[in-house]
């Protein structure tokens, strides 16, 4: 085997310079100088003029760069004037790859005497780079310069070279739309936060805490506590001192479920009257998300009206994972609220959501949460709602307590997979 000697080609070098440029730089018109270059290295610095002829009338073109020796070239100019006829008139006559020798290129009346020099050329059609050049022309002083191998290796590169601008130039484009879409993203984001409670309220005989976490900028998780009978946009009742106690899951997550989320929280607000109970409260909103064209989606939620004078609350339930009640100090298993519960919110209009209630005692903590809690994946399956249960083993029940022990034992049967979805909770402790 004998090994050929390549030391006296130097074109081989430029060449390799080329490829390797490439993968360096970010702009469309940056790879295509540099490929110019290259062909000024590897050719004995001929003129090379690029050219525009889409959307133009036939036999027309416009003159974007034209590389002349060492001076470079000037910044290309879409705008510039439309020429005809001329050495540049021939080669868009060809349509096609094409060599002309012996030219006669004197006094040129589009490329003027400066090409004058040149007596021979190649020119080479291109994809669409989405750079608007259309032809690259290489002309050179030999007669005979370009030989048939010279114009197939030419069509070849100078077409990757035209594809590799045109991924770069979409790339760019493609980030343009990403930066655009993660702005919006945001701002549904911090519109999504604002209808979340700034701060939890001050309930007589209740300690609160919350945790929300989204799978990604915005979310579709709600949680909400506010007063029943002092409520501004429902008639005031000094006599009412229920608080109300919501969470609630639009299904799947991301930008559309936080619209969808906005849209539960603008119609659960806006009932015209103070009602008597979380059931009639789920059936209006049911009645009004099924009116709105939602695509798929539908809300689960548990709705609760609590009395702090008789430590009641009465509770409706659509579709949601049952809230967990413990006693602290321990005594017994947790109960579940699930005495109730009809479908999610949005898929069938007529559901006549029903109530139950029970009468929370001092000690308990009730644990309210969102199905990214107990369907968090680990190596052992599902978080559950044993997984909450247990996380409270070792808590004392303050609800800052429960919900930091229920977030560190997730974090932990998660490992290091990333939450599916979005994970909210609200403790609520009676004191």
């Amino acid at each position: 085997m004998k090994q050929l000697d390549l030391s006296r080609n130097s074109r081989i070098p430029l060449l390799m310079e080329l490829v390797n440029s490439m993968n360096r730089l970010a702009e469309p018109h940056e790879l295509v100088e540099q490929f110019v270059h290259a062909l000024s290295e590897a050719y004995g610095r001929p003129c090379v003029v690029q050219l525009q002829t889409r959307g133009l009338g036939a036999g027309e073109y416009r003159v974007l760069r034209v590389f002349r020796g060492q001076q470079g070239a000037a910044s290309p100019d879409p705008r510039g004037p439309v020429c005809r006829g001329g050495l540049l008139g021939k080669v868009i006559a060809v349509d096609g790859p094409a060599i002309w020798h012996e030219l006669e290129a004197a006094d040129d009346p589009v490329l003027g005497r400066d090409v004058s020099g040149y007596h021979s050329m190649m020119a080479v059609p291109l994809l669409d780079s989405g750079l608007g050049v259309d032809w690259v022309v290489i002309l050179r002083a030999d007669a005979a310069a370009f030989q048939e191998r010279d114009l197939e290796e030419m069509i070849l590169r100078s077409n990757l070279v035209a594809a590799m601008a045109g991924n770069l130039n979409t790339a760019r484009q493609l980030m343009k739309a990403s930066i655009l879409i993660q702005r919006e993203i945001e701002q549904i984001s911090r519109i999504q936060q604002a209808l979340l409670p700034e701060e939890l309220p001050q309930i007589p005989g209740l300690k609160l805490a919350a945790s929300y976490r989204t799978f990604d900028r915005a979310g579709g998780d709600l949680y909400d506590v506010a007063p029943v009978g002092h409520r501004s946009d429902w008639l005031v009742d000094e006599e009412d001192d229920r608080w109300l106690l919501l969470i609630g899951d639009v299904s799947g997550h991301g930008p559309a479920a936080a619209v969808v989320m906005a849209m539960f929280h603008s119609i659960l607000h806006s009932y015209p009257r103070r009602p008597c109970g979380p059931a009639e409260l789920l059936t209006h909103v049911n009645r009004h998300l099924c009116a709105k064209r939602i695509e798929q989606s539908f809300v689960t939620a548990f709705l609760g009206f609590y009395d702090p004078g008789s430590r009641e609350l009465v509770y409706a339930r659509a579709g949601h994972d049952p809230p967990i009640l413990k006693q602290f100090p321990h005594a017994g298993p947790p109960t579940r609220l699930d005495k109730v519960g009809e479908l999610p919110l949005g898929i069938i209009p007529d559901v006549q959501y029903s109530e139950a209630k029970v009468t929370l005692r001092p000690g308990q903590t009730l644990i309210l949460y969102t199905d990214g809690i107990t369907e968090a994946k680990g190596e052992r399956g599902l978080f559950g709602m044993e997984g909450i249960e247990n996380s409270l083993i070792a808590c004392t029940g303050e609800p800052p307590c429960a919900v930091k022990h229920i977030n560190d034992a997730l974090e932990a049967h998660q490992t290091e997979l990333r939450p599916a979805d979005d994970q909210t909770i609200v403790a609520v402790q009676v004191v």
